[in-house]
């Protein structure tokens, strides 16, 4: 009994000298979430006086949905929990900083094991209580207003859960620190370091990667520094579960689980490190920077490493890729960071020549990352599955698509990015024709983001790791056709990648949220909504003689564009003049119409020539004085623009066009010349439904008609 009222009378001794710390906690936690939750509701009532929400059950819903995004799974309570657990930390265990408290503490009876248990304890009260108050007072709050289900109940408390252990480990990573360090600045040093050096190497690395190698990035790659960073990893994990819909569905059990598991398991190994610190902590590691002098060289290296590598990649950008300028400022970079950490270890410049081992050992290990990377040791590039390896695979080849969902448990649209829907989509098993594929593109070099050639694939590996990598594809390499036609000619390439080969799509539901739209370019039909089903069937029919070779060779004559619901977003599905069974239901609902225009419609043609051919060359040629085949007086080649009405003129003209905006990707861009662009007006009183009265066209690679040319010249 006596033990236990001693215990109490500690803890309470030690709340006492801790008063300022609970009164910021008090004051940022009451004042964070009912505050935040009392504006979210207040504002949505205000809308709802307004008529914002034409139903009563949609207004309980956005009040729920208020309630979860205030006191719920959200982000923006990443700062404050963090800071809360740095400050309890730190202030609690501050006493290590004075070596006269020290002393004190010492000599009073108390063991060093109630000590820090009782401060660690006391800490997390700290806490603890006024976030549980003030999530119990923001529910009362909304309950009262009627914003409140057992949903809502459900997901509060497992965001308070997961709050609660992120404190910890912020709470235990200071506590750390604490131990590691002597005084309150190299703390905050420390604190810093734990909590994103993490972040900052992996994304120095990643960057390193798109620096040095051809096929990293890609459409499926996914970049994950935050996993090494407690802080940056509860922003990426809360911001997921605050999309999932169910607080009871296996998504939000898969993802909450493992999460809860690896950051108690993290919690509890950093309490224990912070313990045996704490009790094997020197005494005069007070007011000292380190507090255990074997750890000084390998914090050094790891700083100074990043600091060289991240001043590496800087030179190479503001120096446009002067590798030798880089390399120098690498080398220079880290050895400056290692004199400044020796300074800061011994609280003296004079230190920055010291332990000159260490300091060489660090420039070694940047040049070997840097040799790493320069020379693609580990063969990042060269890398392919072995073909027994791989279970499926996903690519992304073909032209750019939205893509969207039905949820019927709310009956709502989501739309979703191309990734997540080829990933979740896509199971392509004839694994010899990719990686046949890929392995020909190897020597193709680099790819940019506006490269239209690159390919992103996706290699599902049998053990259940993933390896996304993009590479370079000759659409003009006939030996690429036959392998291009067993990926893109599969049904499982075309179940994959387009939206409408999917028959889940509920029809009679979304008939007042879709809206149809057939185009040939200059004329716009719209199709009534009841016609969706018949026009989906009839275009999966269709699309079952569609491969590669096709696309390649044939021409598009239309895309029937999907708008549903309240998006900007369209979903589009391609028309070929073969798609009988479309074409058909098109010309039943009067809305189709030819691609060739009629030259009597035609009031009037305006071409520019940009010479965009002669600009290139004039200025390839302006960077070799040398050179005496071409005389280079001005590379700022200007455009010449002309008129032309005259129907014989008109007829050759559209005979050599093509609709700008309806190219279709592997036959399209590489078919139309882009020295040209065309400006047709349509007359007024036409028989087509030109709605628009003027649209841009392009001419065919190669047939632009000579009085144009001539006309148009220089």
């Amino acid at each position: 009994m006596t033990s236990k009222n001693s215990f109490l009378v500690n803890s309470k001794e030690n709340h006492k000298r801790r008063t300022w710390v609970w009164i910021v906690s008090i004051l940022a936690q009451l004042l964070i979430y009912p505050s935040v939750l009392t504006l979210y509701l207040g504002r949505i009532k205000i809308w709802n006086k307004e008529g914002a929400y034409p139903t009563e059950a949609l207004f309980k819903k956005v009040m729920y949905d208020a309630t979860v995004e205030a006191i719920g799974f959200q982000s923006k309570y990443v700062i404050h929990i963090l800071i809360l657990g740095v400050i309890i930390a730190v202030q609690g265990f501050s006493y290590l900083y004075d070596k006269k408290k020290v002393d004190m503490y010492k000599s009073v009876p108390v063991s060093e094991k109630r000590r820090f248990t009782i401060i660690y304890i006391n800490g997390i009260l700290i806490y603890l209580i006024p976030a549980f108050i003030a999530t119990l007072l923001s529910l009362l709050i909304a309950g009262v207003q009627g914003a409140v289900n057992g949903t809502v109940l459900a997901e509060c408390a497992l965001a308070f859960l997961v709050n609660l252990l992120y404190f910890l480990i912020v709470y235990h990573t200071s506590m750390l620190a604490v131990m590691l360090t002597g005084n309150l600045v190299v703390t905050g040093f420390a604190v810093l370091t734990f909590l994103f050096s993490g972040y900052v190497a992996v994304m120095l690395y990643n960057s390193l990667k798109w620096l040095f190698f051809d096929t990293v990035g890609g459409l499926f790659t996914e970049e994950t520094p935050h996993k090494l960073s407690i802080a940056m990893e509860y922003l990426a994990k809360v911001n997921r579960l605050a999309r999932i819909k169910s607080v009871s569905s296996k998504e939000m059990m898969e993802a909450i689980l493992p999460l809860y598991a690896k950051w108690f398991v993290v919690a509890a190994l950093l309490l224990a490190l912070s313990y045996w610190c704490y009790r094997k902590r020197p005494a005069e590691a007070t007011g000292q920077a380190i507090a255990f002098p074997v750890i000084k060289p390998f914090v050094k290296v790891f700083i100074s490493a990043i600091v060289g590598l991240s001043a590496f990649y800087v030179a190479e950008d503001v120096s446009y890729h002067n590798t030798a300028f880089a390399i120098f400022t690498m080398v220079v970079g880290c050895v400056l960071c290692c004199g400044v950490m020796e300074a800061i270890y011994d609280f003296d410049i004079r230190s920055v020549i010291r332990h000159l081992a260490s300091t060489g050992t660090c420039v070694v290990i940047v040049i070997v990352i840097f040799c790493i990377f320069q020379f693609d040791v580990l063969g990042y590039d060269t890398y392919i599955p072995a073909i027994d390896d791989i279970e499926s695979i996903a690519v992304d080849i073909g032209p750019y698509q939205q893509y969207w969902e039905w949820d019927s448990a709310d009956e709502s649209i989501t739309y979703v990015s191309d990734t997540s829907y080829l990933k979740e989509n896509m199971f392509l098993t004839d694994i010899e024709a990719v990686c046949e594929l890929v392995r020909k593109g190897q020597g193709l070099g680099g790819v940019y983001e506006n490269d239209e050639r690159f390919i992103s694939v996706l290699y599902r590996l049998k053990s259940g790791r993933e390896v996304s990598k993009r590479f370079i594809v000759d659409w003009n390499d006939e030996s690429n056709e036959e392998l291009l036609n067993r990926i893109v000619g599969t049904k499982e390439y075309r179940d994959g990648f387009y939206r409408f080969m999917k028959d889940d799509i509920p029809y009679d539901t979304l008939r007042k949220q879709i809206r149809i739209t057939y185009t040939n370019g200059p004329i716009e039909c719209e199709l009534p909504s009841a016609s969706a089903k018949r026009l989906r069937d009839a275009w999966a029919k269709d699309m079952e003689q569609f491969d590669f070779t096709m696309a390649k060779h044939n021409r598009v004559c239309g895309v029937i564009n999907w708008k549903i619901g309240n998006s900007y977003s369209e979903t589009e599905m391609p028309i070929y003049e073969s798609f009988t069974n479309t074409i058909a239901l098109l010309k039943e609902y009067e809305a189709y119409y030819p691609m060739q225009l009629r030259a009597e419609d035609i009031d009037g043609i305006e071409i520019t020539n940009y010479h965009v051919d002669e600009q290139e060359e004039a200025e390839i040629m302006s960077g070799f004085p040398e050179a005496e085949a071409v005389d280079v007086v001005d590379t700022q080649i200007k455009p010449v623009t002309q008129y032309f009405e005259e129907p014989q003129e008109i007829e050759e003209i559209i005979a050599a066009v093509f609709p700008q905006e309806i190219g279709y990707y592997w036959n399209s861009r590489d078919m139309l010349d882009r020295n040209f662009d065309i400006l047709i007006t349509f007359k007024t009183d036409t028989e087509y439904p030109y709605g628009r009265g003027f649209y841009s066209y392009k001419f065919f690679k190669g047939q632009a008609p000579g009085f144009v040319v001539e006309r148009t010249a220089q």
